[in-house]
């Protein structure tokens, strides 16, 4: 009875064991990926691992069919900008709004995606505030930002078109003009792992 009583217990210390290694060699495993893969949108669904600062970056639309609607916008020196003139590039598209806090808070690292990329002719990060004017914004920015602002006080671009109603959100739009991820609320966009998914969708 003591013997059996043993066996059993060594048998389940000896289970134990096991599992503690299994699962250890699945974290380890766990962590390399983590670690050495690249960025990857999964495609139809609603969750991606981006690794920004760690963490799953959640969308409301991830896909490789839905095209940007054509729009036209100024940005602060007049100049007129359409979805259609970055085709063969990879557009980054923030919307934001000045009364927004999380927008201006990572607005300088949009500012820092854009000094990035500066002199990538296949590359081009552009924002679209519903503020009025540069007046309205232009406290927050750099003397030489590189960022482009197009303006949308009537929101028929982003409320009409685009169907954003809470800020920020940004946009990542295929050389193709269609639509490859939608990522709501802020993020660290001067993150390495940012310009390694850019450069994928080229």
């Amino acid at each position: 009875m003591l013997r059996s009583g043993l066996v059993a217990r060594i048998a389940v210390a000896l289970a134990g064991l096991g599992f503690a290694a299994v699962f250890g060699l699945a974290v380890r495993e766990q962590e390399s990926r983590r670690h050495n893969e690249p960025l990857r949108f999964l495609l139809g669904s609603t969750a991606m691992a981006d690794f920004l600062e760690g963490r799953p970056l959640r969308t409301h639309y991830v896909g490789r069919n839905r095209r940007i609607p054509e729009f036209s916008l100024r940005d602060r020196h007049g100049r007129r900008f359409s979805p259609s003139q970055a085709r063969g590039k990879v557009l980054v598209l923030n919307l934001w709004t000045i009364t927004c806090r999380p927008c201006v808070e990572e607005m300088p690292t949009l500012e820092l995606l854009a000094h990035q990329v500066v002199d990538r002719p296949d590359i081009e990060v552009r924002t679209i505030t519903i503020d009025e004017s540069w007046d309205s914004v232009k406290a927050i920015f750099p003397p030489r930002s590189r960022l482009s602002v197009l303006f949308d006080p009537e929101r028929n671009v982003v409320r009409d078109k685009l169907g954003t109603r809470l800020f920020p959100e940004t946009w990542f739009v295929d050389p193709q003009g269609i639509i490859r991820a939608r990522v709501d609320g802020a993020r660290d966009w001067s993150s390495p792992i940012v310009l390694e998914y850019i450069e994928s969708l080229l």
